[in-house]
């Protein structure tokens, strides 16, 4: 029990050092133009607890005199407090009176609290609050003096490792469970789970890049959740890169910047500051010690990363993943290859796709993978051409714009050949871009996440990737410009995707309907962020947090969404039964998808194998018939007919489906059932022997003489050559030849009927028309026959 309380009171105690409520300004900057008062370093930690004030100043003033201030304190935009003081009632020797010249205090003041109990208790609580304190200087006649802005922060913040850690690890196992279904056959899983994915991937670098703008101002907690999504453009922080970093740049010609490091600097990263026009009110001055960051060097200041080493970090882990992603695809290739020779897997069939095609796929991996990076590589190359750290990282950015932008634009033309080659060949782009298993291994990126229609789609998707890219890189310098780009480019974008709706089914459709949407949301905030219509900061706040609310919650529900997928796949035997097939077609032309669609399509697979060889073998035997005797009997055609039956035996022993359509294409099938026709036939023309219709017995006992049943007339007529006849069966097929006048059969087969032969009162000889190969049965396959077409797609 003792062990127990002592446990309780330590976890106790562990909260309240969690829950300790404190407000911390480090930054002081200047909101008036030639402000006698400014500030080289400032460091303010208030504790409400015991009231006590830590602070250490640093400030340079050409005061003098006894001086007064006005204290305005706002909240996200909210004026709260205002008050009067006067210097010299604060007890401060230092500021009463004050002199010009430098002024360095580090002390410690407790508070009364008829000051402290002015500020609302939820200011220790709320993460990334957004309030400041504005001093306006006066001395006693009144005169303006200076200005200062203080800005407070709680501790707390929505900018969290876990947050970080949950979304990388989930999209990550996306990635590479879809890469897996892909490569051992899953497609529909696979095309699922990798649009899903990718579109999370984009949607999370979109909202970096729309924190990387140079906008006015940004709220706090807008700015700290797009920190939870920067490891997406490559920008991670690890210490010891951070000097391996900053040694390349200076040994290359560069100058390191040392901002996180420095104690005679402070930063401010909220606020932004217009150098070039001045503004009436709420403009920022910073100095050689207070500096202001905007844009991309915000970004990177808040996750701890130097200026001149925010390149250097997105290339060099960019190519880390490329690495880790070609030695994983090599190292399962040879682990697959030593299990079969240890004898681990006896199944030779087992992986044969991957161990045959792994290159194509090791590259087809690679294109995708700089795909995903293609905004990371293209947005910091052109950032780096315009800030130049170095020669060398200059160099090192041209190289993966040239890298990047190639090959996105040569995997989108070999895609666009192949889809119209398809076109011209078979009329459908699916049939090459999804039958030909090189190109859907290594360009299958490109396309699989669209319907075969829209293959050209992720053209659509790098285009705009790019613009995004150019504004965010080469605009630094105006937040206006960019912000109304990008967000005009967004609004181009989503109206394109609802318009088209590209994407594989219709829930993918609504998905990235939605991503879209809020992505126009997103860049719509920032253009107030970016004081284009010159608001009151009230509305900036207010949106900030819209911001990080909606796309939190929009966050969390993506990433269920993929767990579910995740969870769908590893815990079912065919994980492609679990998702809808895309609305094309496909999964017609793709061998992987047909090997695991179960027994109808493996019965349609083997019916076109089995009708080909028939028909071959068909073919076959009456040209034989025709080279050896024109006057063979009925007889002896027989025989020779029961010698190609017995070469495909157990075909037609089949009890299956296509064994039991095979039997009905066969002379077997055909002449093993009794006519139940009449007996007596009219013949239409001297010419045409009326055709005798015989049992399997009768035609087994040889009744007729061999030149009562001639195969071949002497007087050889073209086909049809024989008299029409009703059906019996009235399934039309006897009706559908044309006229003997050059007509060609609208049945791909010869036998149109189970009888061929019709038996003849008047004589008991019989013919068999002249039958040649109907070459209509060419014509369903396009250029080629059809079960060639499924044999080879």
């Amino acid at each position: 029990m003792k062990l127990i309380f002592k446990l309780c009171l330590l976890i106790l105690n562990f909260n309240c050092i969690l829950a300790k409520r404190t407000l911390v300004a480090n930054s002081l900057v200047t909101c008036k133009e030639d402000s006698a008062l400014s500030a080289n370093s400032f460091d303010v930690v208030f504790n409400p607890d015991d009231n006590s004030l830590h602070y250490t100043l640093d400030l340079v003033t050409q005061l003098s005199g006894n001086l007064h201030a006005t204290v305005d304190v706002y909240a996200y935009g909210f004026k709260i407090i205002t008050e009067d003081i006067d210097f010299c009632n604060l007890e401060w020797k230092q500021f009463c009176p004050i002199y010009p010249g430098d002024v360095q205090i580090e002390s410690i003041e407790y508070i009364s609290t008829e000051y402290t109990d002015q500020i609302p208790g939820i200011a220790y609580q709320v993460p990334d609050i957004d309030a400041y304190a504005r001093l306006n200087i006066y001395n006693n006649e009144s005169d303006y003096l200076a200005c200062l802005e203080i800005f407070f922060t709680n501790g707390k913040t929505v900018s969290q490792t876990g947050v970080k850690w949950a979304s990388a690890v989930v999209a990550g196992i996306g990635l590479l469970l879809s890469a897996v279904l892909s490569t051992f056959g899953k497609s529909t899983a696979a095309s699922h789970i990798s649009a899903n994915t990718m579109s999370l991937f984009l949607y999370f670098q979109s909202v970096v890049i729309v924190s990387m703008q140079h906008v006015h101002r940004v709220p706090p907690i807008a700015e700290a959740w797009a920190e939870n999504l920067a490891w997406s453009m490559g920008l991670i922080r690890v210490s010891f890169m951070q000097k391996i970093f900053r040694w390349y740049v200076e040994s290359t010609g560069g100058n390191p910047t040392l901002y996180l490091t420095s104690t005679t600097i402070s930063v401010l990263t909220q606020r932004s500051l217009d150098y070039l026009k001045k503004r009436a009110s709420n403009i920022l001055y910073g100095n050689t010690n207070t500096l202001i960051f905007r844009g991309i060097k915000r970004l990177a200041f808040n996750i701890n990363i130097e200026n001149t080493s925010v390149v250097c970090t997105g290339f060099t882990f960019f190519v880390l993943c490329g690495y880790v992603l070609a030695g994983f695809i090599m190292c399962c290739k040879y682990c697959i290859e030593l299990s079969f020779r240890l004898g681990w897997i006896k199944d030779q069939n087992r992986f044969y796709t991957f161990r045959n095609a792994w290159r194509i796929i090791l590259k087809g991996s690679l294109l995708r993978y700089v795909f995903i990076g293609f905004s990371q590589l293209t947005l910091l190359s052109f950032w780096e051409f315009t800030e130049v750290d170095s020669g060398a990282v200059v160099t090192i950015a041209c190289l993966f714009v040239v890298l990047s932008i190639g090959l996105m634009a040569w995997s989108a033309f070999r895609t666009h050949y192949f889809a119209q080659k398809s076109i011209k060949q078979y009329n459908n782009p699916a049939a090459l871009l999804y039958g030909d298993d090189q190109i859907l291994s290594k360009y299958g990126f490109f396309y699989t996440m669209f319907n075969a229609k829209h293959y050209w789609w992720n053209t659509v998707i790098i285009c705009h990737s790019l613009i995004r890219s150019l504004f965010v890189g080469f605009s630094q310098a105006s937040g206006k410009t960019q912000a109304l780009a990008i967000w005009l480019c967004d609004l181009f974008y989503v109206v394109a995707v609802i318009r088209y709706q590209p994407y594989l089914d219709r829930p993918t459709n609504i998905i990235n309907i939605f991503i879209s949407v809020i992505t126009v949301l997103n860049s719509f905030f920032f253009l107030f962020f970016s004081d284009l219509f010159g608001q009151p900061y009230t509305v900036s706040a207010i949106m900030g947090w819209i911001f990080f609310i909606m796309n939190a919650a929009f966050s969390f529900i993506l990433l269920m969404m993929i767990l579910t997928f995740t969870a769908m796949i590893v815990f079912s035997k065919n994980p492609d039964l679990r998702f809808k097939p895309a609305n094309d077609d496909r999964n017609s032309f793709q061998r992987n998808f047909n090997s695991q669609t179960g027994a109808a399509a493996n019965e349609l697979l083997a019916l076109g194998d089995l009708v080909k060889d028939h028909t071959e073998l068909f073919d076959r035997d009456i040209q034989d018939q025709k080279d050896s005797n024109k006057s063979s009997s009925l007889d002896e055609y027989d025989l020779d007919e029961k010698k190609v039956i017995t070469n495909d035996s157990t075909s037609l022993n089949d009890k299956s489906f296509s064994g039991k359509v095979l039997r009905n294409l066969t002379f077997k099938g055909l002449l093993g059932k009794k006519s139940k026709r009449p007996d007596n036939r009219t013949s239409n023309s001297n010419n045409n022997l009326p055709i005798t219709s015989l049992s399997g017995d009768e035609m087994s006992k040889g009744a007729e003489s061999p030149q009562e049943h001639s195969f071949f007339n002497e007087n050889k007529k073209n086909y049809p050559g024989h008299i029409r006849q009703e059906s019996e069966s009235n399934n039309g097929l006897i009706t559908s030849y044309d006229d003997e006048n050059g007509g060609r059969l609208s049945n791909p087969f010869h036998l149109s009927q189970p009888n061929i032969f019709e038996t003849r009162s008047e004589s008991k000889s019989s013919s068999i028309a002249n039958l040649e190969r109907d070459s209509s049965y060419d014509s369903l396959g396009g250029p080629q026959d059809a079960t060639r077409n499924a044999n080879i797609i």
